[in-house]
């Protein structure tokens, strides 16, 4: 059984902090800069004012109950926690306290869909300040996840690095066949305009792990951080009444696109 949260109990809320840094034992997942070009610092700027226009903009969008998302809600509050956690500004404190208790609520809830347990783990890994008891805490969360699937598999393995991310197992392996897709990655370069920030975050995340933050064609490095830092900030949109997004077709789209796109731009 899941340990229950209460606003009327602090030594637990002192397990949660969001303007705590991730550890640096814990970014299997969170996001990671890895060595390689800098970006221009003029360009450099220009992604930190897009990083928290989007991080205003998502604390906008959560629910009165702590939750984001209208539909598939505990993978919607997940993407945005670990979004605005990571982002490591102070102001976004109160809504990841929020939704850390509204997570904690649900999750007595097993999940059908490991992938949306990953998210919600990973979220907490951010968000659970190194206390005595964050262990035990990400234990039970990790108690709720649905029998797990083969790990060779892209959703197993997504598991893996969410366990190795809260410390409850070893790092896997790198995936099989990762060096070819990088390689793959660096001889189509630069991607189709009509790209998603799912899509970019999955090829940073890509490049920073795998390939150590280096893309190279040949013998050439490819400046693949000052592309898709300009693709995120020509297609980011302003909102009329606070902070900026990328858009879909669906609110929730929406939620998450801009999440992935501010997890992207902090491996940039």
């Amino acid at each position: 059984m899941v340990c229950r949260l209460s606003i009327m109990n602090p030594p637990v809320l002192l397990l949660f902090c969001a303007a705590m840094p991730v550890r640096a034992d814990v970014t299997v997942v969170a996001p990671v800069r890895q060595s390689g070009a800098p970006l221009d610092p003029s360009l450099r700027n220009e992604a930190g004012h897009a990083v928290r226009q989007a991080a205003d903009w998502l604390a906008a969008q959560q629910n009165a109950d702590g939750s984001w998302g209208g539909t598939n809600r505990v993978r919607f509050t997940s993407l945005a926690l670990l979004a605005l956690s990571v982002s490591h500004n102070p102001a976004f404190s109160e809504p990841c306290t929020r939704a850390v208790l509204w997570l904690d609520r649900d999750a007595t809830n097993r999940l059908d869909c490991l992938e949306t347990q990953a998210w919600r783990l990973l979220a907490l890994v951010s968000s659970l300040r190194d206390t005595p008891g964050r262990t035990n805490a990400l234990c039970r969360f990790a108690e709720t996840a649905p029998p797990r699937t083969d790990a060779c598999t892209e959703t197993g393995r997504f598991w893996a690095e969410a366990l190795a991310a809260a410390g409850l197992s070893p790092p896997p392996a790198e995936p099989p066949g990762a060096r070819d897709r990088l390689a793959r990655v660096a001889d189509t370069w630069p991607p189709p305009s009509a790209l998603s920030t799912a899509t970019a975050w999955q090829l940073a995340h890509l490049i920073n792990r795998t390939g150590g933050g280096q893309l190279v064609r040949g013998n050439t490095p490819l400046d693949w951080r000052t592309d898709l830092t300009q693709r995120l900030i020509n297609t980011q949109r302003r909102a009329s009444d606070h902070g900026g997004y990328w858009a879909a077709p669906t609110r929730d789209g929406t939620l998450a696109e801009t999440a992935f796109g501010l997890l992207t731009l902090l491996e940039l």
